[in-house]
Parts: structure tokens; C-alpha cells; sequence
């Protein structure tokens, strides 16, 4: 059995993700850069927010983290197999094509977590997710 690592890294989603909002844009007028906030500074700006308004950014945030670190950990068990993905499709009971837009993080939403534990077992590999005590 395979172990499959999650690391969130950056990937070359980023760039393309900037060139379509750049392309998007339908103004000329300047536009002021965004000061980063340090640790304290987004405490505060998070800490004002409404209940339902963290609920969101945690929501959000959950999502991404879903799609791009499953889109992940899904090619690499894809990438790692010796089968093609008809036959990963047809061992697992997942559609190839839907298999294929989550490993180019094409989908919206990301593998659920059930279906990366699904795709998992029917690969050979084990998954092993963990929490870190701040």
C-alpha cells in the first residue's frame, strides 16, 4: 500500500486565475494596491466580522482547500497507478471524465472526502489526514 501526502503548495492555477481577472476588468481607472495586513491587523478584520460573515470565509476557504488540495492527492494516486482512467473508472465505480476534471482541479467543488477514501482503497493506497495543536 501506497501513503499519499497532502501538502498545499501553489500551483499553476494561480496565473491563469490572475490573467481571467485581469481580462475581466472594465475599467482603465488605477487601482490602489491592498496594504497586507500582519498577523494582528487580519485578527482584527476577522474578529469584526458577523457571525454569519466568518461562517462564509470559513466556508469558502473550506472549499478551496477541498478542490485544490483533493485535486491533488487524486492525480497523484491517478498519476501513481499503472491502470488508465477507464479502467480506474471502471474498478472504482467513478465516472473517468468527472476522475480526470477533479485531478486538473476543474471542478468547482473538489472531490468530496469520501470519494478520495473510495478512489483510495480501490488504488491501493492509504490516506492519512491529521491536526496539528497550534
Amino acid at each position: 500500500m501506497t501513503d499519499v501526502q497532502i501538502n498545499a503548495g501553489t500551483g499553476g492555477k494561480a496565473s491563469k486565475r490572475k490573467a481571467v481577472r485581469a481580462a475581466a476588468r472594465t475599467t482603465n481607472a488605477p487601482v490602489k494596491p491592498v496594504k497586507a495586513l500582519d498577523e494582528a491587523g487580519f485578527d482584527a478584520a476577522f474578529d469584526a466580522l458577523e457571525p454569519a460573515e466568518k461562517h462564509a470565509v470559513f466556508r469558502d476557504a473550506g472549499e478551496e482547500l477541498a478542490r485544490t488540495l483533493g485535486a491533488q492527492v487524486i492525480a497523484q494516486m491517478l498519476n501513481g497507478s499503472d491502470m488508465s482512467l477507464r479502467e480506474i473508472g471502471a474498478q472504482s465505480g467513478f465516472d473517468h471524465t468527472a476522475l480526470s476534471r477533479i485531478a486538473r482541479g476543474d471542478s468547482k467543488t473538489g472531490p468530496t472526502l469520501w470519494k478520495v477514501f473510495a478512489l483510495a482503497e480501490a488504488l491501493g493506497y492509504r490516506i492519512e489526514l491529521n491536526a496539528v495543536k497550534k
